[in-house]
């Protein structure tokens, strides 16, 4: 599939953020946006519910950001309401739902505004994440070139190890397992940057949500994120959906992201690049429900090897002496092949 539009650029996205408990991250991130070589044509925050002081501490310090730089405060809007055709948007909503959730609900506002009608594609980006300056104009550059391409991943590193990968766009994927692989993950900066973006691309099963930029056109054809997933794996299923319908991914080696990683999931990383976030229950549910899922829903024939690789998840439980995590292990499994989806229960992490 190509696309005859004209040539994509900053002026003609918009950027997404989802927050949710995590202000002083995600002015951060605002900050760095600010930083921009070019600006974008919006920027909207969806708020999933935060505590009433993080919301504060959020509008309040978006709007200094605001101020600082002479622009106008950010329109504060609700679910329902219209919003004014002004280039800073947050979307207050009235529960937590969810990674996709939020996105969603963000990406349902601009899309039905007309003054957002020239957007032709929206910067999905974490609110942990600080992107470089030309991070957004690298982005669009590769989806020049890629007319095929209708999504397009940056290259994310950790924020404990600024020149270390964490990924290279996007992911591979394993069917017999669900399990996914960052693809150069642990890889030098400078190595990425030196990559071959189609032989990367090759290999690409999905893009890592952390920050994504996505056609206009994509959203219409495929629609949006899927939201029974709550967190994790949503970015794989729509990856499988884009691709189905003839949307192939897109990795910009100059994109670069920093990503601290589990600013809303009681996760972060360790001091060393090989660190992984430590697994909350939360975390732990979320990946092992919606994983089971993804392979029930789009590779059936892999449920019973999928289901035989939890025993491994389950030996590493035990080896870090986390025996309490075995009957969660077994009830999110039972819960993802049953379909039993959406925002979790508090009573199953227990």
């Amino acid at each position: 599939m190509t696309f005859s539009a004209a040539d994509l650029h900053a002026a003609r996205c918009a950027v997404v953020l989802v927050h949710y408990n995590s202000a002083r991250d995600a002015l951060a991130c605002l900050r760095a946006l600010n930083a921009l070589t070019a600006r974008p044509a919006c920027v909207i925050i969806a708020d999933n519910a935060s505590r009433p002081a993080e919301r504060k501490a959020l509008l309040e310090g978006w709007q200094a950001l605001r101020r600082a730089d002479g622009c106008e405060p950010p329109a504060f809007l609700h679910s329902g309401q219209t919003p004014p055709g002004t280039d800073a948007l947050f979307l207050a909503l009235p529960e937590n739902s969810g990674f996709a959730g939020g996105n969603n609900a963000a990406l349902r506002l601009l899309l039905a505004t007309p003054a957002f009608d020239g957007v032709e594609a929206f910067w999905l980006l974490n609110t942990d994440t600080e992107p470089a300056p030309g991070a957004l104009d690298a982005l669009c550059a590769r989806l020049n070139a890629r007319p095929d391409a209708g999504l397009c991943g940056s290259t994310l590193c950790y924020a404990h190890a600024p020149d270390v990968v964490q990924a290279a766009g996007g992911c591979t994927l394993c069917p017999l397992t669900g399990r996914t692989s960052f693809l150069m993950g642990g890889a030098a900066r400078s190595q990425a940057l030196a990559a071959d973006p189609a032989a990367v691309e090759a290999r690409m099963a999905c893009l890592v949500g952390a920050s994504v930029l996505v056609r206009r056109r994509v959203l219409r054809t495929v629609g949006l994120l899927p939201e029974a997933y709550f967190l994790y794996y949503e970015d794989a299923a729509f990856g499988i959906e884009a691709r189905r319908a003839g949307f192939s991914p897109a990795w910009a080696p100059r994109s670069l992201v920093i990503h601290k990683e589990g600013g809303s999931t009681g996760a972060r990383g360790g001091g060393h690049a090989s660190s992984k976030p430590a697994r909350s229950r939360l975390m732990d549910y979320l990946a092992i429900r919606n994983r089971i899922y993804l392979i029930r829903s789009y590779y059936p024939g892999f449920l019973p090897t999928a289901l035989a690789s939890l025993a491994g998840v389950a030996l590493n439980r035990l080896r870090r002496g986390q025996t309490d995590r075995l009957s969660l292990i077994f009830r999110a499994a039972w819960h993802g092949l049953r379909g039993r989806m959406g925002r979790p229960d508090n009573r199953n992490l227990s």
